[in-house]
């Protein structure tokens, strides 16, 4: 299994959702985003970049996750065309939601296994009320293709596992205190990877 996480909109989440997924399933983290450090912060041999002055062709592999940078690049359709599945962030602003649906139109000629992710959530209503626009404006535009939407909730726990590059639930341990404080970002994680994962 690969997977590519792909916006053509910058600050949606990207890097935080694909650095989890990688840490939480174990894979090679890759981003063609020359202006990330993640991939200098995951563990050994665990995470690159791909810049297009190094590789003229982004090489696929299995297990890797690929977080693909807010700007067109040429070198991903090919790896948009192999994974598993692309996963799209958005977040709840009129500008996202655009984005993501001229996101899902470069995607979905080449891969229908698309899962939209609805990023820090922090307003239930609004974010309910996104998933719904978004499902009508897919049934409209792309013949009622099924799209799964999930939230994954605003988390300052999920912004900062960034920093040390770990899987939140392992952060979270065995302590039972951290374990509370994390939970909805380890239930949304979860809940993602379930969705992957079929």
């Amino acid at each position: 299994m690969s997977y590519v996480v792909y916006s053509i909109k910058g600050g949606v989440g990207k890097t935080t959702l694909s650095v989890q997924i990688s840490q939480m399933l174990d894979f090679t983290y890759v981003t063609n985003d020359s202006h990330s450090s993640a991939h200098n912060l995951m563990p050994e041999e665990k995470g690159f970049l791909v810049s297009k002055d190094e590789y003229k062709e982004i090489p696929f592999d299995e297990n890797v996750v690929y977080d693909f940078g807010g700007f067109k690049d040429e070198r991903i359709k090919d790896i948009l065309t192999k994974v598993n599945k692309v996963v799209i962030p958005t977040l709840t602003s009129i500008v996202d939601v655009q984005a993501t649906l001229a996101t899902l139109k470069d995607v979905i000629n080449v891969n229908k296994n698309i899962i939209i992710v609805i990023n820090r959530t922090k307003n239930n209503n609004k974010a309910v009320e996104l998933k719904e626009y978004l499902t009508e404006e897919i049934n409209k535009q792309f013949n009622s293709i099924f799209i799964p939407i999930i939230f994954v909730r605003d988390s300052s726990v999920l912004e900062d596992s960034l920093f040390d590059c770990e899987y939140i639930e392992d952060k979270a341990g065995n302590n039972r205190f951290k374990r509370h404080i994390y939970r909805n970002a380890i239930e949304d994680m979860i809940q993602l990877r379930n969705i992957l994962e079929k």
